[in-house]
């Protein structure tokens, strides 16, 4: 069986080979010889951009990449744009802070003092800083902890009038004990943050809450792909086959709100803005130039003496202020940056895809992004990046946790694929063959169905790497169509944003109640993949579009039926609490932890299941999809010694078991039991086969 094109990896290339000083023609040769290359290494396309040398700006080089779309389709490749000069998306290479200077990222840090009884105190703006935004004194405790009023607030004994004040802000405690001074401070989001500690290139960022930035680089960059290759525009949005000679989609890299400190001791290869290596870096919390108003027309109060309960707070209040601000930079940067980018490429026919960043650590999603679900469901094509090639990193854990979430947002939201990028950047490029091809079984068991390489093009020789790649192609081919799950597994985005306080640590420091929940919530996920127990993640959103069913199962707009709902050991929001508050009307129900269920016991609760194991077997992953021809069931061993399994399948009538590296039927006995069969199967190291009707 030989793949579609549609059914094949692309590679991904920034910089085709060719010196700069080449001629025009010079240069087209190297790009066909390039293409013929990835071509004949079982590529079925590129993602690709307009050379980042003098990035967009050199009308040569746009010629070039217009010959690389023509190439693409003379020789039926893909073709997808990469919208960056590395990464993250939205700088446009620096051109768009370079021409707008205040769409630039900035942020509010915090700066505290003791203050002594009746004591004055003079805080200086601390160095690279822009201007106060709020100063006051609170009381304390004898160990410096804030005290809060009967409600839970927590009301300054002392003012400063200092909003947006570049001098110096004297401070008074009035009282007779010791107190606290706090000073709100508004800074430019650099220094210390992902974009300084990168692998690619120090550059400023864009605010990606501010709408006008975000138009800014879409003016710099997307409409200029869209001047260069007109004729290779409207594919159309969201289609599940490409359109051979069509840019297929645009890929986005990285954007993020910048809310953490990252990476320290890691710097790129090239400086494109200067850092102050002597800033000092205080506990600091993402602030766009809209956040205040927006604050304040949301929730109807001001902001800034609301800092404190972000930054300090531990009361009920806190957590409410923190959820409602974080809940806020979500939705702004959800309507900038992907509503956005989504309305230019449905507009022009190109499917929006890409990935954020450091998708696999649910706690820094309220730093970094926000809500995935509400992100993620404007892309017609979600995605992940994943810099992991061992194969038993993927089936537990922050590894396995990110394309369950992608892909669950795909089906939640009916986006037709699910992209990964992928690449041994955590092994430095040192993998086996087999490796590589198990990690992304793994992925696609997750829910991947789009992979996109940095493996280099020399990684294997032509044969090899075909081989390899019409395996995978083999298994998209067959397993084409809607994945059966077993359960919804929650997502408590809302736990993280009530307890999450800005720090000055790398990638900031967690609270218990935001270990703890992540802590649950990776103990359920283990234990449904090692119990071949396949689920979807969902948000409130997602379950309020959720009809329950007669018999207790809840069933999606588009056709997709749970046998339960899993709620895992997390804290409500109000709007969480009512929607959830009546466990009848939502079925069955499975509160870990609340109606003394352990974890230990789902697998027990969950009686309605598509593929059921004898046992648990970890290392092996399944995916179950009803296709065109049936039903069909993939496993994956991601253990690198063979490893027997031993399955029941519902909802087939004549199953034979399929090795789609070796394209042949693999002997197998398949017995009979009412509507269900029975079977043994001994999965070879790093391998994987698929069941599939005759």
């Amino acid at each position: 069986m030989t793949p579609h094109i549609s059914n094949l990896p692309l590679k991904i290339i920034h910089n085709f080979p060719y010196p700069a000083e080449a001629s025009l023609d010079e240069k087209k040769s190297v790009v066909t010889n390039y293409l013929l290359d990835i071509q004949s290494r079982g590529f079925g396309g590129i993602v690709s951009n307009i050379s980042t040398r003098n990035y967009l700006q050199n009308p040569e080089e746009h010629a070039v990449f217009a010959f690389v779309a023509d190439e693409c389709e003379r020789l039926g490749l893909r073709l997808w744009i990469y919208d960056e000069d590395g990464y993250p998306s939205g700088a446009a290479g620096g051109l768009t802070i370079a021409e707008n200077p205040e769409f630039e990222a900035t942020a509010v840090v915090m700066v505290k003092e003791s203050i002594g009884a009746g004591e004055n105190k003079v805080i200086d703006l601390p160095r690279g800083h822009q201007h106060f935004l709020y100063a006051a004194v609170y009381s304390c405790d004898g160990e410096g902890k804030l005290i809060s009023d009967e409600t839970g607030k927590y009301v300054p004994v002392y003012t400063a009038d200092c909003r947006y004040a570049t001098e110096a802000v004297t401070l008074e405690n009035p009282t007779d004990a010791s107190a606290v001074a706090l000073c709100f401070i508004r800074k430019r989001l650099y220094e210390g943050t992902h974009s300084v500690h990168n692998v690619f290139q120090c550059r400023r960022y864009i605010d990606v809450t501010n709408r006008d930035a975000v138009a800014a680089f879409l003016r710099n960059t997307y409409d200029l792909y869209a001047k260069t290759v007109p004729a290779h525009m409207n594919a159309g949005a969201g289609r599940v086959t490409p359109k051979v000679g069509q840019i297929e989609a645009v890929f986005t890299d990285e954007p993020s709100l910048m809310g953490c400190y990252i990476n320290k001791g890691l710097y790129p290869r090239t400086i494109r803005d200067e850092y102050d290596t002597e800033m000092p870096l205080y506990p600091v919390l993402t602030y766009g130039r809209d956040v205040e108003n927006a604050y304040a027309s949301r929730y109807g109060r001001d902001l800034f003496p609301d800092f404190v309960h972000i930054f300090l707070g531990d009361t009920e209040v806190s957590k409410s202020v923190r959820y409602d601000y974080y809940t806020l930079l979500s939705s702004l940067y959800e309507e900038s940056f992907f509503s956005q980018i989504s309305d230019w490429c449905a507009r022009n026919g190109i499917s929006f895809s890409g990935h954020l960043l450091l998708e696999d650590d649910i706690r820094l999603h309220t730093v970094f992004e926000g809500n995935f679900f509400s992100l993620l469901r404007h892309m017609h094509f979600p995605g992940i990046d994943m810099l992991q090639s061992i194969p038993s990193m993927l089936c537990h854990g922050d590894y396995a946790f990110t394309p369950k979430l992608v892909s669950s947002v795909a089906r939640a939201y009916n986006r037709p694929h699910v992209m990964s990028e992928v690449s041994a950047h955590a092994q430095g490029g040192n993998v086996t063959h087999d490796q590589m091809y198990a990690s992304l079984c793994a992925q696609y068991a997750l829910g991947v169905d789009i992979f996109t390489y940095y493996y280099g093009e020399r990684f294997m020789e032509p044969e090899t790497y075909t081989r390899y790649n019409h395996a995978l192609g083999r298994i998209d081919a067959i397993m084409a169509g809607r994945t059966v799950a077993d359960a919804l597994l929650y997502y408590p985005i809302e736990t993280m944003q009530m307890n999450h306080r800005p720090s000055d640590a790398q990638y900031g420091s967690y609270t218990e109640a935001e270990n703890n929940c992540k802590q649950g919530l990776m103990a359920i996920q283990n234990l449904l993949l090692d119990n071949q127990i396949d689920f979807d993640y969902a948000d409130c959103d997602v379950l309020s579009r959720m009809t329950v069913c007669e018999d207790g199962t809840l069933l999606s707009p588009h056709g997709d039926r749970y046998a339960a709902l899993i709620l895992p050991p997390m804290e409500y929001t109000p709007a969480m609490a009512n929607l959830l508050s009546d466990t009848a009307a939502w079925g069955n129900v499975i509160r870990v932890g609340e109606d003394s269920t352990a974890i230990g016991d789902i697998p027990d609760r969950l009686t309605r299941r598509a593929l059921t194991a004898d046992k648990a077997t970890h290392g092996v992953l399944r995916l179950v999809r009803d296709t065109e021809k049936g039903r069909a069931c993939l496993l994956v061993n991601t253990n690198e010694e063979p490893t027997t399994v031993s399955f029941t399948i519902a909802g087939m009538t004549a199953p034979v078991l399929y090795d789609p590296f070796a394209d042949a039927e693999v002997d197998c006995t398949f017995t009979p039991d009412g509507d269900e069969f029975s079977f043994t199967v001994t999965l070879g190291a790093l391998k994987s086969l698929i069941v599939k009707e005759k």
